[in-house]
């Protein structure tokens, strides 16, 4: 964590001082994503001794008047601004992926800010920075930031909330050399493709020797030897085209052979990487940006290092050579040519420059469109449920028409300056050709080096362009690295212990002392757990929706760690358990459930991979399974979808327990696993997991209090603490937190049969 005395990122200080309002006295201030309807914007929250602003707008690139260039800036929508002192009672609610700051002004509660769920623990950090102005405190006094957060080099902050990458600060040269390294088993055929690209331009090069040069000054020229040397020209022609053509399907050939080798392999690495981490960091991703880690950022790796690098080698060269050759013919033309040359390239690099800015105003609002469509999708039935389907088409056509708009000035531009740049180029053609012209005319040079030059300035277009924008082309590839390698160095979570306990087998004492866990910053699930269960019996665990049960599931099996306490089986902290043996002797039947592409079958055995197809079906049978499988229409070969769509809700239940059968762990944690069951269904799946019970630890989880009932002992969790333990008697006689649920679970059943029989 890192001490902060003034926090104030510079590029607000524009849009700030554009209101009139003096930045030096802002001490702290804030980026956030939306307005207060929910909508997509820029928000600049700012701090000072006396007042709160909130400022709102769009970041946006613009032209500046009397420049021909353009800038980012940021437009401005709202300003409000309040006095500290009549904010009271700052209150930060946290809704399923966005948030609400609010407070009471002058005793009327107002929604202040509302956000996506990543700014939550900056939202925490305003609240601290708004109450110690208010008590005179110093405004950042016992403030801490993550110092993960701000480049350790230059202090300015990421500008992406989940990536650990500064753009003052990249450094490419190491960047390219950890890169090299990907291709380090292919090195030779890359080497041997660059190889084959400098022949064939050096083939290039020679060609217009012979078109031009030769052809005209040694073959179609007085005593040149018409049909001798004619015949022996074209022939030499001839030759050079096939051995070019030749080349190419080489190239072409090894390119094939190369390139998918190399993308499997970069995939590969990103895979294998990812399957490492610990699910904290998945939950910390959008799973379409970890796909395009994948497979964009891998394509982008791939194209420049595989077409773009031996391109930019080739170009290099060629432009060199192109170059040496004119001068070598005629230094006075290629003077002219090297001072036309750098004009042009100066051109390409200021426009390509305000293209990055239109990609990038384009790139956010694709990315915006994406989600919609994503939401669209996913969300068909409660669209068409509240009949919003105009309201949808209204809210894409929004962001849409932004991006049309960022469209239409980028083609704009294009098409202005492009055949402005080309025009200039071709004026610089003229130039040289009527000082050659001259030359010709004096007799200072042949009209067969006139027109080799003519072909060698053609020549110099292509790798002039190429070589104005490959630093776009190498920033993006850039850009993409730092997200793999951001995969690849990631450090999980959960780490195998340094010296794991020598154990043998487990029997299932389960201990859990003082634990305190949070997901989120400012936003503790757990707040000093104490918990206990002895080897072989059951543990009822109830509780309010969100009191932190299936928290408790997953700390035990050891997919998160512990802020604070530990937990203890067989006396021996989960921490310095193997993880492999720890895993496989917990087996978790989850309400949040998910199948695999593939056969029913494999979706079982997924478990126990070695498991015969006679242990398959026991376990089938076992949970209930087996009958609804025999209906398909393959059996146990019966392919589902992704996430299991092709099976209902409690099939997908059932084909979980089998799952978790076949395991045959020594502890095991039911989290709501009969919850999606009819009762008929119910009760021979609880038949089942009474038996699968017995001589193990079993933690079950439940809102049906009905089905806990034989538990060994109870414990109600509510707001992350146990408030009450004991057996279903015990509980009851107390009348207290279990007595009460207890009895109001009990009155709605009796009214659900009351309507059973009226039906």
């Amino acid at each position: 964590m890192a001490r902060l005395t003034r926090y104030f990122p510079d590029y607000m200080k524009p849009a700030f001082e554009a209101q009139k309002i003096n930045t030096d006295e802002i001490v702290y201030a804030l980026h956030t994503d939306m307005d207060k309807q929910g909508a997509h914007a820029d928000v600049y929250t700012a701090v000072t001794l006396g007042k709160l602003y909130i400022l709102q707008g769009e970041e946006l690139v613009s032209p500046v008047k009397g420049a021909k260039r353009l800038v980012a800036g940021f437009a401005a929508q709202s300003l409000s601004v309040y006095n500290i002192a009549d904010i009271t009672d700052l209150e930060t609610e946290r809704l399923v992926a966005t948030g609400i700051l609010s407070a009471a002004i002058n005793g009327e509660r107002e929604a202040l800010i509302m956000f996506s769920v990543g700014y939550l623990s900056d939202i925490e950090q305003l609240s601290q920075v708004i109450k110690n102005v208010q008590n005179k405190n110093e405004p950042l006094a016992e403030l801490t930031v993550d110092a993960d957060k701000f480049c350790p080099k230059c202090g300015v902050r990421y500008p992406e909330i989940d990536r650990k990458v500064c753009p003052n600060c990249i450094d490419t040269r190491s960047v390219s050399l950890r890169l090299m390294g990907f291709f380090q088993s292919y090195w030779k055929r890359v080497l041997l493709i660059i190889l084959i690209m400098l022949t064939m331009s050096a083939f290039s090069v020679f060609t217009p020797y012979l078109t031009s040069q030769r052809l005209y000054d040694d073959v179609l020229t007085e005593g040149g030897g018409l049909y001798g040397l004619l015949a022996q020209t074209v022939g030499i022609i001839l030759l050079v085209r096939s051995i070019t053509v030749l080349l190419n399907m080489l190239y072409s050939f090894m390119l094939a052979k190369t390139v998918p080798w190399i993308v499997f392999d970069l995939k590969m690495k990103i895979f294998k990487a990812m399957q490492s981490l610990s699910v904290g960091f998945y939950t910390s991703k959008r799973t379409g940006a970890l796909m395009n880690r994948i497979n964009r950022d891998a394509t982008n790796i791939y194209w420049f290092f595989v077409d773009g690098l031996p391109y930019l080698i080739v170009n290099v060269l060629t432009f060199s050579g192109v170059l040496a050759v004119m001068l070598l013919n005629s230094v006075k033309l290629a003077l002219v040519v090297i001072i036309i040359l750098p004009v042009a390239l100066l051109m390409f690099r200021m426009l390509w420059n305000v293209f990055k800015r239109f990609h990038h105003k384009n790139f956010v609002y694709g990315s915006q469109l994406n989600s919609m469509v994503s939401d669209s999708v996913n969300g068909q039935r409660v669209i068409k449920a509240y009949a919003r389907e105009g309201a949808e088409a209204d809210r894409f056509a929004v962001v849409g028409n932004k991006q049309a708009h960022v469209d239409i000035s980028a083609n704009k531009v294009a098409f202005t300056a492009f055949p402005l740049i080309y025009l200039f180029m071709f004026l610089g053609q003229v130039v040289i050709s009527f000082i050659g012209g001259v030359m010709v005319v004096n007799h200072e040079i042949t009209i067969g080096t006139y027109l080799a030059f003519q072909a060698y300035i053609s020549m110099l277009y292509g790798p002039l362009e190429f070589l104005s924008w490959v630093s776009n082309w190498w920033a993006r590839c850039v850009d993409s690295a730092q997200r793999v390698f951001e995969v690849i160095d990631a450090k999980p979570d959960i780490a195998e212990p340094e010296h794991p306990a020598d154990v043998d087998e487990m029997h299932g004492d389960i201990e859990v002392r003082g634990v305190r866990f949070e997901y989120d910053p400012a936003t503790p699930v757990l707040k000093g757990l104490d918990i206990s269960v002895g080897a072989g019996k059951m543990l009822g665990v109830v509780g309010k929706t969100g009191a932190g049960k299936s928290t408790l599931a997953n700390l035990i099996a050891r997919l998160y760690d512990v802020g604070e306490g530990e937990i203890k089986i067989d006396g021996i902290n989960v921490k310095e358990w193997p993880l492999k043996k720890l895993r496989s002797e917990i087996g978790i039947v989850s309400q949040d459930i998910y199948l695999f592409i593939g056969s029913i079958a494999d979706n079982i055995k997924y478990a126990k991979p070695d498991a015969t197809m006679d242990d398959v079906i026991r376990a089938a049978k076992a949970a209930a399974a087996h009958d609804f499988i025999m209906k398909l229409p393959d059996g146990y070969e019966t392919r589902i979808g992704s996430g299991g769509q092709d099976v209902s809700g409690g099939e997908k239940q059932r084909l979980s327990i089998a799952r978790t059968i076949l395991q045959n762990p020594r502890i095991l944690i039911l989290d709501e696993a009969t919850a999606a069951m009819d009762t008929e269904t119910e009760a021979a799946i609880q038949k089942a997991l009474t038996e699968l019970q017995k001589n193990r630890t079993t933690i079950a989880i439940a809102h049906r209090l009905s089905t806990l009932r034989d538990a060994d002992s109870l414990a109600v969790i509510e707001e992350g603490k146990v408030v009450e333990k004991g057996t279903h008697a015990e509980l009851m006689r107390k009348q207290g937190a279990y007595h009460k649920l207890y009895k109001l679970q009990m009155e709605g059943l009796k009214v659900i049969n009351m309507d059973a029989d009226i039906a």
